[in-house]
């Protein structure tokens, strides 16, 4: 007899298994309605988008994102608060399944759970940073624009794709048809909120997000918080970038000296001081085979715990910063362990505008 389920009972599976792992985020779902109160960071994001509704600052403590992000707030909060919270977390989570592909895998994720329960931001992040990654119907470049809207989380996406874009320039010198959807698509999501607010760039940079040991995701700035190194200290930024660098290098020659578009962002996890343990989700995009999936959820098993037992010690949210390493070692390990024209697998899914595509892999 087979072994093999038939497609019929592995849809089934899928779905039944959907609907389990779905429970504790339905039953929270329904908890906040009924109590009619929203996360902390959603009840936040409402205040400000109240503000702009009654043509005041929404810039001020706690309030770090540009402008068109903000108007999403103020739309949101416009609405009745049940429709405007399940919008905000049903379809955040909506979200992050289709890029999975519907698989239960992603509700195993500790991170999502903890984005959900607080109500975080990080949709337009990951939107982007998978249209980029797939070339989504031919317009990675703007899908790459929607990651602005959090721009810690744009930094490494789109830092990588403009050394990507110059190098094919100079070796084509075209300009690569990306870079200019970017702009584009920059300039239509951003320009508008001029005519609201002229001036929000200098509102919004005034109040920089400090450092928060308790949120922190990259491991080696969060070691350092923990030892007592202080971020107004130069001995932190000298050590931080420092040991940025070397592994950088490190995973460049690791990886059969080819820095791939996933091993850079899952770098970023490492080392940034401005991603948080709910931005992980942002690596969702990045987790296309059963072995990155099961090291990232079995990795993240320590923050199931914290989340239900452990949520007010700050210490223990250290656990999520493991998760990155885990990944980017099992990606290295990936790379090592496939042929040298398969290490390149990101090209066809990011598009013609990549390092390895424009001729710069290691000889």
């Amino acid at each position: 007899m087979s072994q093999q389920f038939s497609p019929a009972r592995l849809t089934r599976s899928k779905a039944l298994s959907l609907c389990l792992l779905l429970t504790p985020y339905f039953l929270y779902m329904v908890f906040i309605i009924r109590s009619d109160t929203g996360p902390i960071d959603y009840e936040t994001f409402m205040v400000i988008g109240q503000k702009i509704l009654a043509g005041e600052n929404p810039y001020g403590p706690n309030s770090y994102y540009p402008l068109p992000f903000v108007t999403v707030f103020a739309l949101l909060s416009a609405l009745p608060r049940a429709v405007s919270m399940a919008i905000w977390l049903i379809g955040q989570l909506l979200v992050f399944l289709a890029i999975a592909g519907w698989e239960p895998w992603v509700l195993l994720f500790s991170p999502v759970f903890a984005h959900f329960v607080g109500g975080q931001a990080g949709v337009f992040a990951v939107l982007g940073l998978w249209g980029y990654r797939k070339n989504a119907y031919g317009f990675g470049g703007a899908w790459l624009a929607l990651t602005l809207l959090k721009p810690q989380l744009a930094l490494v996406p789109v830092g990588y794709a403009l050394v990507t874009w110059f190098k094919s320039m100079m070796r084509t010198r075209v300009v690569p048809k990306g870079f200019l959807q970017m702009v584009g698509a920059t300039a239509l999501i951003f320009l508008p909120a001029f005519a609201l607010m002229p001036d929000w760039p200098i509102h919004w940079l005034k109040y920089p997000r400090p450092f928060f040991e308790r949120a922190l995701s990259a491991v080696i700035p969060r070691t350092l918080l923990a030892v007592g190194i202080s971020p107004n200290s130069p001995a932190f930024w000298a050590i931080l970038i420092t040991a940025a660098l070397i592994l950088l290098i490190l995973t460049w020659y690791l990886a059969k000296r080819c820095l791939t578009l996933d091993l850079a962002v899952t770098w970023g996890f490492v080392v940034s001081p401005l991603v948080h343990d709910y931005d992980l989700v942002q690596l969702v995009p990045l987790l296309d085979s059963r072995r990155l999936q099961f090291a990232a959820v079995l990795s993240s098993i320590p923050g199931w715990v914290v989340i239900f037992a452990m949520y007010g010690n700050d210490s223990a949210w250290y656990v999520f910063s493991l998760i990155a390493p885990v990944v980017l070692t099992v990606m290295i390990w990936s790379q090592r362990h496939i042929p040298r024209t398969l290490a390149v697998k990101h090209v066809e899914a990011a598009g013609p505008h990549s390092l390895e595509a424009t001729g710069d892999v290691a000889q």
